[in-house]
């Protein structure tokens, strides 16, 4: 069964189709304006070019943290329960729920955002993060950065083809 996702009380349901769901609770403005912040570098390279790979996965983590409502600050306290739930999950439903949360909790986010994150026909993540970036007014940027890392996929994907002689691609 498809994974889907419903607006409840204020709350984000995913619904995984087998009779599990996880809720995902909003956070407060200012919250959301740091996911706001942070998922704007990290999906248009700002933060790697500017930082690096470490930068780029501790900025994830955060984000990923702050979208579920985890506490973010490292300071001796009880396990929290929210985060345990969610390690012990499948890899794959872990991945769904962060992208979720995350495009929930964000300024410019919400139920559309998740609905084309859910949307396997209709462009998945990348649809739903240009959602984001359009309501962000970064929508030109985010469409140059797509168009750019499209036609570079294109690019590697023919430069690694082989030639008739079965040896690899001259071409650029």
């Amino acid at each position: 069964m498809p994974t889907t996702a419903r607006e409840l009380n204020g709350n984000l349901v995913i619904d995984f189709g087998d009779g599990t769901d996880y809720t995902v609770y909003p956070v407060p403005g200012s919250v959301g304006i740091e996911i706001q912040t942070l998922l704007i570098g990290v999906a248009l390279g700002t933060t790697m070019h500017g930082h690096g790979a470490e930068k780029v996965m501790e900025d994830t983590d955060r984000l990923t943290k702050l979208a579920l409502g985890i506490p973010t600050k490292k300071r001796k306290q009880a396990p929290n329960r929210r985060m345990r739930e969610f390690e012990e999950m499948r890899a794959a439903r872990q991945q769904v729920i962060a992208q979720a949360a995350i495009l929930w909790n964000t300024g410019g986010g919400g139920i559309d955002a998740v609905q084309d994150l859910l949307d396997e026909a209709g462009g998945g993540y990348p649809k739903a993060l240009e959602r984001v970036m359009r309501s962000s007014g970064l929508g030109d940027q985010y469409a140059v950065l797509r168009t750019w890392l499209d036609s570079a996929a294109d690019t590697l994907e023919t430069a690694s083809m082989p030639n008739p002689s079965g040896g690899p691609s001259t071409s650029a």
